[in-house]
């Protein structure tokens, strides 16, 4: 009977733990904030300003204009724009890059805010207020 009591409450032991550590992860949500980070709307706003300028200066028209642009030389006056530095930007992308669905959340924003601009284009662009095609 001692054998059985044993492993009961080893059994019992065991799923406490599991449970706990299981609610602890729930209940929590992570939030990356503090002096050494950006905050998460501005992140967002320099993650879409970086893939502009990116898909700008990759373009055949543009490219070989800026052939000798670093990317950091891109990204400086980005980062200026909006008052933060190369080291609070690397922290923050460090952070995010450890919590990967927090990551995959900014950059659903990137793109929301990316189709948004895509679509704003594309109705400046067509006629008589018809519907754009992406790439015409």
């Amino acid at each position: 009977m001692k054998f059985m009591d044993s492993r009961f409450l080893s059994f019992l032991s065991f799923l406490l733990i599991f449970s706990l550590m299981g609610s602890s992860g729930c209940s929590k949500k992570k939030h990356i904030r503090g002096k050494a980070y950006v905050d998460r709307e501005v992140f967002v706003d320099i993650l879409v300003d970086i893939h502009l300028v990116d898909g700008i200066t990759n373009d055949r028209k543009f490219y070989r204009r800026y052939t000798d642009t670093d990317s950091i030389d891109l990204l400086s006056p980005i980062l200026e724009k909006y008052g933060v530095t190369h080291t609070q930007f690397d922290s923050t992308l460090a952070e995010y890059s450890r919590y990967p669905s927090l990551l995959d959340q900014v950059y659903n924003d990137v793109l929301m805010k990316l189709n948004v601009m895509l679509d704003e284009n594309d109705r400046e662009e067509a006629p008589d207020g018809e519907p754009g095609f992406h790439g015409q």
